[in-house]
């Protein structure tokens, strides 16, 4: 394979690990403003997000943490209301759970690879 710079490969793995621990701040971040609202269904999708985050913080079910986030930020889309951040962020954090439920959880997780 070419690359301009060979010798950044062995990195590799830690984009995943970086992909995924932005993913889980985002997901906190949003847990956290669901969390200071009075409305119930908000507040039970920020304790959702915030076991994702903490799943996809620790590379435990990465995969399947990647798939509920997924989930989660498809409603925060299609509901205007429960949107605790901009649409644009949201839709990048959808590309990159994407991302990581192909790809994997990636370095320093709990997870075992196939």
């Amino acid at each position: 394979m070419f690359s301009l710079f060979p010798e950044l490969l062995f990195l590799a793995p830690f984009s995943a690990l970086m992909l995924r621990a932005t993913l889980a701040t985002v997901l906190a971040v949003s847990a956290w403003h669901h969390a200071g609202t009075s409305d119930t269904r908000l507040r039970i999708i920020g304790i959702a997000e915030a076991g994702v985050a903490l799943a996809l913080a620790l590379g435990a079910q990465a995969q399947g943490a990647a798939l509920a986030a997924g989930a989660i930020l498809v409603l925060e889309l299609a509901v205007p209301r429960s949107r605790a951040l901009p649409p644009s962020t949201l839709w990048l954090s959808l590309i990159i759970a994407l991302s990581v439920f192909i790809t994997g959880a990636g370095a320093i997780a709990f997870d075992l690879p196939l």
